[in-house]
């Protein structure tokens, strides 16, 4: 049994694993107010269902005003081997992790200053959805131009696969007797300097 197997079975998991926003705020609807398209803006592209094992080591990156709670029960992850693939890309090009995840996950910073990176590991089985990442396409806050980020997903040095956990948060919900609520237990936080997070970003 997985710990978030409800959530994970919920239609709109998938659709937030594809980089959809949700939120019924958001939803284009029909005539009779049900809604037909949500607008998509990153995400992963033919993501595919995952089992994570207990011990699994995984890592996020979050933004830095977020609190810990909330860094280990958001939705978005990476494998071992994909976070040494970012170390690995870091060092090359002299760069921090967090841009080189930026560059490889497709997170512009007005997603998130990437503040935090947390190494953690996996308490309980999980189902997660994996896939490449997708390119990005969001409007820019001064409403002038566009934010564009290009997945290299056809250069097999820059190719990518990232996890979408769903339900993590209503999971932890359920088990306030834990030292830290949730499926995965941190192990370690790093806090990392907004410069370094966009040292050699470009707005092309």
């Amino acid at each position: 049994m997985f710990a978030n197997q409800a959530a994970f079975n919920n239609p709109l998991s998938r659709m937030q694993a594809l980089g959809m926003d949700t939120r019924a705020e958001k939803a284009i609807v029909n005539a009779m107010g049900q809604p037909v398209i949500y607008p998509q803006t990153g995400g992963m592209i033919h993501p595919t269902r995952f089992e994570i094992t207990q011990g699994t080591e995984l890592y996020r990156f979050g933004a830095s005003h977020v609190s810990t709670e909330q860094l280990v029960t958001g939705g978005w992850w990476m494998e071992k081997s994909s976070f040494e693939k970012l170390c690995r890309f870091a060092q090359l090009n002299n760069i921090s992790v967090a841009m080189a995840a930026r560059l490889y996950c497709c997170v512009p910073p007005e997603w998130s200053d990437m503040g935090q990176l947390v190494r953690a590991t996996v308490i309980d089985p999980l189902l997660a959805y994996r896939g490449l990442g997708n390119d990005v396409d969001i409007p820019h806050p001064d409403g002038k131009a566009r934010v564009r980020m290009k997945a290299h997903n056809n250069i097999a040095a820059r190719r990518l696969y990232q996890l979408f956990i769903p339900g993590l948060w209503d999971h932890a919900k359920k088990t306030p007797d834990r030292r830290m609520p949730g499926a995965i237990q941190p192990i370690r936080v790093f806090k990392i300097r907004k410069e370094d997070a966009t040292k050699g970003w470009l707005y092309l």
